[in-house]
């Protein structure tokens, strides 16, 4: 039995490593007050983005990308702030993202006033910082996107923003960033070599889970030193009896391992001509082992152990019975994986323990193997 349990694991266990040359910066859709044309955020931000994209110090998230990501988390950034650590953290995870880019606009009569800050996702410090007014039409707001872009830029280079030179309202890019008749060459008549590469998609973030496990599960047990298998009574042919398996479980990804905790019970029924065998079979405990990211799904696999309690019952026809107690530590295998939808995680998972478990004296110990394999749904965080 340990040479099967064993072999399951060794199973499941491979390696991948994945590296990127470039930080990644994911510039958020420059948030409006009331009253201003939301047609104005598209160009405001794709303008803040051409100057990092521009700089070719990062690699720069596509902004559809970025508005599907946050659309399919239900997160809003009209809040955001450097100050928000744990959403900036889930917004970074999930975007891969080193930096993020928050901008507003505040519009006093008629002067527009328009700040950004670059933020680390990790620590929530804000590392660049700058901001442009000007008065005119809500049109004036994609000129000063523009300025605003190359001085963001320079601060995140260390240089000093209020150097940035304008010329006719507009501003030219950072001395760092490329020659100047290069900067003012317009993207779409650059050379095929010189374009940005295309965005890869990020992969998936490593999450926990809580979840309720309902599936089905098999019980066998035979007393130890008799070679007395109490199934045999019912049916040579019954190796173990099935039900159904309920309980509850958690995953906790630490890097490439993972801690398990779960509390599971399986009950069982056998209908025989001579009497009616039903079985209880608890294991509570922990588990331990990889935890590895195969496309959209999470998977696990690793040992476990187990505190086990077994109870049996012989209701007889003529009406008298029989309850059997046994438990004990036990210990097993477990693999599964689940997927996160949003909030929520869905997912399989087979485990089995084996334990020797001692009865209060009457009977001999019996060996108990108890085998599940369940639908996971919770919560993902």
């Amino acid at each position: 039995m340990l040479k099967r349990l064993c072999g399951i694991l060794a199973l499941t266990v491979f390696a991948a490593a994945a590296a990127g040359a470039q930080e990644r910066i994911a510039v958020i859709d420059t948030d409006l007050p009331k009253g201003i044309d939301a047609k104005v955020v598209i160009p405001v931000t794709e303008k803040i983005m051409e100057e990092f994209v521009r700089s070719k110090l990062f690699t720069v998230l596509d902004r559809s990308f970025i508005a599907k990501t946050l659309s399919e988390l239900e997160f809003s950034t009209s809040d955001l702030t450097a100050g928000d650590s744990d959403k900036l953290a889930t917004i970074g995870g999930f975007l891969k993202a080193t930096y993020i880019v928050v901008s507003t606009v505040q519009q006093l009569d008629k002067t527009y006033f328009l700040s950004a800050k670059m933020i680390e996702v990790k620590s929530g410090v804000i590392t660049a910082q700058a901001s442009v007014n000007r008065e005119g039409s809500v049109a004036v707001l994609i000129d000063m996107a523009g300025e605003l872009g190359q001085k963001l830029v320079a601060a995140a280079m260390g240089q000093d923003s209020s150097a940035v030179a304008r010329s006719s309202g507009r501003t030219s890019a950072p001395q760092a960033s490329a020659p100047p008749a290069q900067a003012a060459q317009p993207a779409a008549e650059r050379p095929a070599k010189e374009r940005p590469p295309k965005e890869p998609k990020p992969k998936a973030a490593r999450f926990s889970t809580l979840s309720i496990d309902v599936g089905t599960g098999a019980t066998v047990g035979y007393e130890l030193d008799t070679d007395f298998n109490y199934y045999s009574w019912i049916d040579n042919d019954i190796e173990a009896v099935s039900g159904l398996n309920f309980g509850a479980s958690a995953i906790l990804p630490i890097g490439l391992l993972y801690l398990s905790g779960f509390g599971s019970m399986t009950t069982a029924e056998y209908l025989g001509n001579v009497a009616t065998v039903s079985s209880e079979t608890l294991a509570l405990g922990a588990g331990l082992g990889l935890n590895l990211l195969l496309g959209p799904v999470q998977a696990y696999a690793g040992l476990r152990a187990a505190y086990m309690a077994y109870s049996f019952t012989w209701d007889y026809v003529d009406g008298t019975s029989e309850t059997y107690d046994y438990s004990g530590p036990g210990f097993g295998v477990e693999v599964g994986g689940d997927v996160r939808l949003g909030l929520f995680s869905i997912g399989l998972r087979y485990a089995i323990d084996v334990g020797s478990l001692e009865n209060d004296g009457t009977y001999p110990n019996a060996e108990v193997s108890a085998g599940a394999l369940a639908l996971r749904v919770g919560l993902a965080f």
